[in-house]
């Protein structure tokens, strides 16, 4: 009965959210009265920030499961919840630390990894897949059971990617929507029960609708930003009550707020352009036609005998 309202609840915090969500798994400090949800909207670098612990040189600073778009372009996550395709991370929801319903910036794991660094989580941030990621989280376990471990032979390329791998303490996971739910939802609860691993961070990229949205509200502040300015450039209100009305009513009118590929000005100057050459080929053309005599004598024909 519990696992079954642990599950109803995460399914509810994921897939009724607007934005990204994330859900912070911190070692150490599992709550007992449950998660704390947190509706205030934060980008993805304040995020990271806030999750920064205690510094161990043999431990992953955090590890981030961003999981990808479904074929649809909605968020990963939210499919995978929803279809109850990761159950055992359904039963750490309880053990989560903080869950937040509206996190900024989760466009890539190009862009988490940039925030990554900016944040100052960790000193070598690195983007690995599901496999590469399963491969790390062992090689510590081997390291730590038997002092090292010999591998195969591989290609140069392949040497450093590992090196690179092997030297970062953040870990941005790219989780791909079609891949298998069991090793998803088995990596993800690794990394929770993992001692190596001091915070596990899951979110999804945001749905290619609430980037529209996004995009929509940027033009709409950018546009009000813009008006503001030259209002204030000119004379000033007298009335300040007038002036909170103006702005709320400039706010309300954001629906007909678009960008136009050139200005007024320009497209008049395309037209004079064309219009010029249209009529400059049409007179040349003209000019062109007009024939005269091929032939020129010197005695003039009798008079009476032209024809």
């Amino acid at each position: 009965m519990k696992l079954a309202i642990l599950a109803t609840a995460f399914a509810a915090s994921i897939g009724l959210t607007s934005a990204a969500p994330a859900i912070v798994w911190k070692s150490g400090s599992s709550s007992s009265s449950g998660p704390s949800h947190i509706s205030d909207a934060i980008d993805a670098r304040s995020l990271l920030s806030s999750v920064d612990g205690e510094r161990d040189s043999s431990a992953l600073a955090a590890v981030v499961f961003l999981v990808g778009r479904d074929a649809n372009g909605s968020e990963g996550l939210a499919s995978l919840v929803s279809g109850g395709s990761i159950p055992r991370v359904q039963e750490k929801y309880g053990l989560a630390n903080e869950v937040h319903h509206h996190v900024q910036g989760v466009e890539s794991a190009r862009t988490v990894a940039r925030d990554a660094r900016q944040s100052g989580v960790g000193s070598t941030v690195a983007e690995v897949s599901m496999e590469e990621f399963q491969r790390k989280l062992s090689s510590i376990a081997q390291t730590e059971v038997e002092g090292g471990v010999e591998g195969k032979k591989v290609s140069k390329a392949e040497q450093k990617r590992r090196r690179a791998i092997s030297e970062a303490d953040v870990l941005v996971v790219n989780v791909g929507a079609n891949e298998d739910a069991t090793k998803i939802d088995s990596a993800i609860v690794a990394a929770i029960e993992s001692s190596s691993v001091r915070n596990v961070v899951l979110s999804s990229i945001r749905s290619i609708e609430e980037v529209k949205h996004a995009r929509t509200l940027a033009v709409g502040d950018r546009f009000t930003k813009h008006k503001a300015a030259r209002s204030s450039a000119g004379r000033r209100l007298e009335d300040e009550a007038d002036n909170e009305n103006n702005q709320n009513n400039n706010n309300q009118d954001q629906e007909g707020v678009y960008y136009v590929n050139m200005t007024p000005n320009i497209f008049a100057g395309l037209l004079f352009f064309f219009l010029f050459v249209f009529t400059a080929y049409l007179g040349l053309t003209c000019m062109n036609m007009i024939e005269g005599q091929d032939v020129y004598v010197k005695k003039l024909p009798v008079i009476g005998r032209e024809v």
